[in-house]
């Protein structure tokens, strides 16, 4: 899409952002139901409505091995990860279910014995949801005891769905190259978990290089599903090295029947992480052939380390679909989108759309919005940014190995505020730059503003994080490219994560 065809239109409303708080108040205190299965979050739009689930089988923590899986005679955890088939819908008790550390990066503790199919999952859900709930939960942990000699506790490997449960790392530590959650398979989703990295100091081991809330690794680990969870703690203040959310490898010799990808991460609250997500290309050939969307998520970045933001994209291009990232919204830290080449393979099809990024700092190093860094900016390509907001002393664009953001197929209608210098390119310096500095030596950045976006409130834990006044310029001043709020792409909508009247930014509640 050209410059120019970007218009200003007007456009009403405001989207209502329930704080977790209100969340917890709003979560009923029967049975939690699942959402509904049937969505498979293809794409923008309406926020799907909630369905009811109904158990087939039971599952009870004090369960004696004897039962037959009736709610009057549960089985135990083990008993139905063995037994269960396409089809099974298995409720769990509260309380703690725990399993054999078998310390190993792939071994886990528990994991369903069968594979489902996309249509005809097998499905274990919790029956009080740990994002929503303090008690009542169904803990997931094993007998090991420090950290770095720990296996994953849960296994998904095809057409698992699992929903609702709660783990902590001081009750199932792991250790580097892995984390308490690996997917290793098609078909899966992970929903209404609450884990926990645990506690501040652990006895150091091993290193906890590439350690990650759920890491998604194997052979065509495609069309996936992590919802509404709340991950925390996962940040340099509680470990040694790398630190993830959510990370993604592939295999070597990625190909795009084998590569990882086609995930879809919604409606999470990361809460003190590193990184929420880094998709992870890792040396020659084990590349991250894209479609991954992470979209509508809470995020704060850890005060530990001076290079923390949401999403890293690393060495993943577009062959399995474009990478959106879109309608989230992002307190603290430095940037809020990177790209690493380490690999050399190309970083492309990228669109950063609708997002608010509040109070990032410079570090003069990695900031703001990447599409080019350490080599990325020679291969990359496609990226597409759009309608974002950012407050903060950082600058919103900075490419600091690059030339140019040659990887730029278009940008506009984006907003910063309270930056020294609005973008920064290597190769100009560090003279400070106004926008239209900015505008007249990279040829774009069209119908975008530097002045206060007038949020409501920029304090994270804030019911009104990250809307917009009524008088914020920001408003009525974008174009709904990815048809956020359904009147087609050219219509115009608000600047940053509250482009409608109807998204829900976070943990969504239960119907």
């Amino acid at each position: 899409m050209k410059r120019k065809e970007f218009l200003k239109k007007g456009v009403t409303g405001m989207v209502a952002l329930s704080s977790m708080t209100a969340l917890l108040n709003a979560c009923s205190k029967k049975t939690n139901d699942p959402v509904n299965d049937d969505d498979k979050g293809d794409g923008p739009g309406p926020i799907p409505a909630m369905a009811s689930l109904s158990a087939t089988h039971w599952v009870s923590a004090t369960a004696t091995g004897s039962g037959n899986g009736t709610q009057q005679n549960p089985y135990t955890l083990t008993q139905a990860l063995q037994l269960a088939q396409p089809g099974w819908r298995v409720c769990c008790g509260p309380g703690e279910y725990i399993g054999v550390n078998r310390n190993h990066t792939w071994d886990t503790s528990f994991q369903i014995r069968a594979n489902g199919t996309e249509d005809n999952p097998i499905i274990f859900f919790a029956q009080n949801y740990a994002a929503l709930n303090t008690s009542g939960r169904s803990i997931l942990r094993h007998n090991g005891t420090q950290q770095g000699y720990g296996c994953p506790v849960l296994g998904l490997v095809t057409g698992h769905h699992w929903y609702g449960f709660y783990i902590t790392e001081s009750l199932a530590p792991t250790k580097a190259d892995t984390g308490p959650i690996v997917c290793s398979g098609k078909y899966n989703r992970i929903s209404y978990f609450r884990i926990d990295r645990g506690p501040v100091t652990w006895p150091e081991a091993l290193s906890d290089n590439n350690h990650a809330a759920i890491r998604f690794e194997g052979v065509g680990v495609q069309n996936n599903l992590v919802s509404d969870c709340w991950i925390e703690n996962y940040s340099r203040e509680n470990a040694f090295r790398s630190e993830q959310g959510i990370q993604l490898f592939s295999q070597n010799d990625s190909t795009i029947t084998t590569s990882t990808g086609r995930l879809i991460i919604e409606n999470c609250f990361f809460d003190n992480v590193e990184t929420a997500l880094t998709s992870k290309g890792a040396g020659t050939s084990r590349w991250i052939l894209g479609g991954i969307v992470f979209r509508r998520n809470l995020v704060r970045a850890s005060t530990a380390t001076n290079t923390v933001g949401a999403v890293n994209f690393m060495d993943t291009s577009g062959e399995l679909g474009r990478n959106q990232v879109y309608q989230n919204i992002q307190v603290g830290g430095n940037y809020f989108v990177v790209c690493w080449s380490m690999a050399g393979y190309p970083i492309r099809d990228i669109d950063v759309i609708n997002n608010t990024l509040i109070n990032a700092t410079m570090n003069r190093e990695i900031e703001g919005i990447h599409t080019a860094y350490a080599g990325a900016g020679t291969t990359g390509s496609g990226w597409r940014i759009h309608n974002n907001i950012k407050t903060g002393t950082a600058p919103l664009f900075n490419f600091p190995k690059t030339q140019s953001d040659a990887a730029v197929l278009s940008r506009s209608h984006n907003l910063s505020f309270g930056h020294s210098r609005w973008g920064y390119v290597h190769s100009r310096g560090t003279a400070t730059q106004s926008l239209a500095e900015w505008v007249a030596n990279t040829q774009f950045d069209d119908f975008s503003l530097e002045s206060d976006p007038q949020l409501v409130s920029s304090v994270w834990g804030n019911a009104n994080l990250g809307k917009l006044q009524q008088t914020s310029p920001a408003r009525n001043a974008a174009i709904d490219l990815l048809n956020l709020n359904g009147n087609g792409t050219s219509a115009a909508c608000h600047m940053g994560a509250y482009s409608n009247d109807n998204v829900v930014i976070g943990i969504r509640p239960l119907a």
